[in-house]
């Protein structure tokens, strides 16, 4: 149980309070809820974090945990929707012209990537829980997430090739690998990046190094200017 306190007290910087229901309304319960859990994950792993003590860690209790999101999947998924909530927007507007101008691939890796920024837990969960082997949250994964975004992030690069700005022998869904693989890295070999070359993801930085992955990935699948 101290252990669980320890981590609540890094993740968040609050004390812990007694078990009940947080102050500060249902939001603040669910996101304390949500805090917590990425804390513990991270830490512990999610197999090895019970509902019980992520209710405690956040001074509430188990049935708040059933309640918000009915179980820690459903904790796990509510996590991961939070943070992809920007993500799924712009690529929404690919399919649905009336919510908005359409993104442009450059667009869509900024954004992609300022959401790994704010959200720096994601890249590292992912790995733990989906990419490894027996990963507990693969299935869910697949269908909530990369089943829903992945085809739309196709669908944009297949309408840039269409406007001639993707050369036509690239294949889009393998532009959509490497788009991606482009994007996180930098956040996943931060812990080594970060000290030996001094990489950063805080403001202007963050900034130039989106610039540069996209500048790096149209390069690599556009049409130069003196082709088209």
């Amino acid at each position: 149980m101290q252990a669980a306190h320890k981590v609540r007290s890094s993740t968040s910087g609050r004390q812990a309070r007694r078990p009940g229901r947080p102050a500060g309304g249902d939001a603040a319960v669910r996101e304390s809820l949500l805090e917590t859990a990425r804390g513990l994950f991270l830490a512990r792993g999610f197999a090895s974090v019970t509902i019980r003590q992520i209710a405690a860690a956040a001074g509430s209790s188990p049935a708040m945990i059933h309640y918000y999101f009915g179980d820690k999947l459903g904790l796990y998924r509510a996590m991961l929707d939070d943070a992809f909530a920007p993500v799924a927007a712009a690529l929404q507007r690919i399919r649905d012209p009336s919510s908005g101008a359409a993104p442009g691939i450059a667009s869509l890796v900024r954004v992609y990537m300022g959401m790994l920024a704010a959200n720096p837990w994601v890249p590292a969960l992912i790995v733990q829980e989906v990419l490894a082997e027996g990963g507990q949250f693969r299935p869910q994964f697949i269908e909530h997430f990369a089943g829903r975004l992945a085809p739309l992030f196709v669908e944009a690069l297949r309408r840039e090739q269409a406007q001639g700005a993707v050369r036509a022998d690239v294949d889009p869904r393998l532009a959509a690998i490497s788009a991606v693989s482009l994007s996180v890295f930098p956040f996943l070999s931060l812990p080594v990046t970060s000290k030996v070359l001094g990489l950063s993801i805080e403001a202007e930085a963050l900034d130039r190094l989106a610039a540069h992955t996209t500048r790096v990935l149209l390069e690599g699948i556009g049409v130069r200017e003196t082709a088209r």
